[in-house]
């Protein structure tokens, strides 16, 4: 039986609560959903990183990812197992940076938008539901810290470029997403709030059962750190560079174990082997 299970996406500019929002619904939800960790081409498997430095290249590999994606979306949304599949962040995160940077290497917005429309969004399920987070400037400093923990973070840290990052995602993002977004003001809300408003949208999407567990799960009491299992397979992937910070507890999900960081994940199997949680490069091996 086909479950047609719907497609959740996360977007937004940095520090409006993505990542935060993904790590409580996952370790709520449990084994009846999948989620996509932010693409990150440190951590490429099953797609080729890019061959070039650029951001150019980082954002045709970020849009040759969110295509692949796509075409996998198929496959999870008919897997009757499968009632929820969650992505930190789609296209949408592509196309702000591109209209957003003023790098002098970067893909040009035009183009970029132009290969959303032209391979991405045809194939994209109709079960996709998009909810953009949003935060202002200012917020988004505070929260961070005011300064990049990482060199290679800073440009993330240019108050011109979440200005124009918060333009991208209140004037043109929505116009970009297969159905309705749900836009959600961040600024001076609490994770509680947030979690309410996206549980809305489960409910409205006939996912009620998802959308009280949600509502009933406590906010965690602690920052995580990483589990000792996963400590050789963070440091030989990369580490703090390639994962950032972990940003749940490990999690029991259909038989294995999953700790979630800002940048990605590890899953230790019931053997003990331990290796990159990458559900589209899983996917695609068992495709070919």
């Amino acid at each position: 039986m086909v479950s047609n299970a719907p497609v959740l996406a996360l977007d937004g500019p940095p520090g409006a609560g993505k990542t935060s929002l993904l790590a409580r619904m996952v370790s709520a939800l449990g084994d009846d959903t999948v989620w996509f960790t932010e693409p990150n081409a440190r951590l490429a498997t099953g797609l080729a990183a890019p061959v070039h430095p650029s951001p150019a290249a980082h954002t045709l590999w970020f849009l040759r990812h969110e295509l692949a994606k796509a075409r996998a979306m198929r496959h999870l949304t008919a897997d009757p197992d499968t009632r929820l599949v969650i992505s930190d962040r789609n296209h949408l995160g592509a196309l702000a940076y591109c209209y957003a940077t003023r790098a002098d290497d970067a893909l040009p917005y035009t183009t970029a938008r132009d290969f959303y429309a032209r391979h991405i969004a045809p194939r994209l399920p109709t079960t996709v539901l998009t909810a953009i987070l949003l935060v202002s400037p200012g917020e988004s400093l505070a929260r961070r810290g005011n300064v990049a923990e990482l060199p290679r973070w800073k440009q993330w840290f240019d108050e011109g470029l979440l200005e124009r990052l918060h333009t991208f995602y209140t004037d043109i993002a929505p116009t970009l997403c297969p159905t309705q977004p749900l836009v959600i003001n961040t600024d001076g809300a609490t994770p509680d709030t947030v979690l309410a408003q996206s549980s809305t949208l489960l409910a409205d999407a006939g996912l009620d059962h998802s959308a009280r567990r949600l509502t009933r799960t406590p906010a965690p009491d602690s920052r995580p750190v990483l589990d000792e299992h996963f400590t050789d397979a963070y440091a030989r992937l990369g580490g703090l560079e390639a994962f950032g910070h972990p940003f749940t507890h490990p999690i029991h999900h259909r038989g294995d174990t999953v700790q979630l960081c800002q940048l990605g994940a590890l899953r230790r199997d019931h053997s003990g082997s331990t290796r990159l949680w990458d559900p589209l490069a899983d996917l695609q091996r068992r495709a070919a």
